[in-house]
């Protein structure tokens, strides 16, 4: 079996683990009466349903392409304005970078742990989506880590 199609199965794997993860949690939740509880159960809802939209999209993407292409290769058939794409993510980088700084601040106010517990998954989630808007440009747009062209 070629690693094409190994990954493939892994992802369809992971695709039923996340849904079924969905379901229970789901049941789980109608069940807690504990507002903290009843939050973080959502939280890993979500999570769960976010792997299982990210890996399904990622199932098309790599049923369709070449064997040998990588993801950042893989284009697909569709007009894009970059410049127009280039600014929209320059603007949500910002505004990541705000709701970031607003997570911070209430992370050092709050006293209640749930509380806590979440807005610090939060600020983890906005850590790392920047980052990954960091890569998005770099490699969409062939710049180094100072904002540069590459040669």
């Amino acid at each position: 079996m070629s690693q094409k199609n190994r990954v493939i199965q892994l992802v369809k794997q992971q695709i039923a683990a996340e849904g079924e993860n969905v379901k229970h949690i789901t049941e789980l939740r109608k069940k807690v009466g504990i507002a903290a509880a009843r939050l973080i159960l959502l939280e890993l809802r979500l999570e769960s349903e976010k792997h299982v939209a990210i890996l399904t999209e990622m199932l098309e993407f790599l049923e369709g392409a070449h064997e040998d292409t990588l993801l950042w290769e893989h284009e697909l058939e569709e007009y894009i304005d970059e410049t127009l794409v280039r600014e929209e993510f320059e603007d949500h980088v910002k505004k990541e970078s705000g709701a970031l700084k607003q997570l911070q601040e209430e992370l050092r106010h709050t006293k209640d742990e749930a509380l806590k517990l979440l807005l610090n998954n939060m600020e983890e989630d906005e850590k790392r989506h920047h980052g990954m808007a960091q890569i998005l440009v770099r490699n969409l747009y062939k710049i180094d880590e100072r904002g540069r062209p590459l040669k």
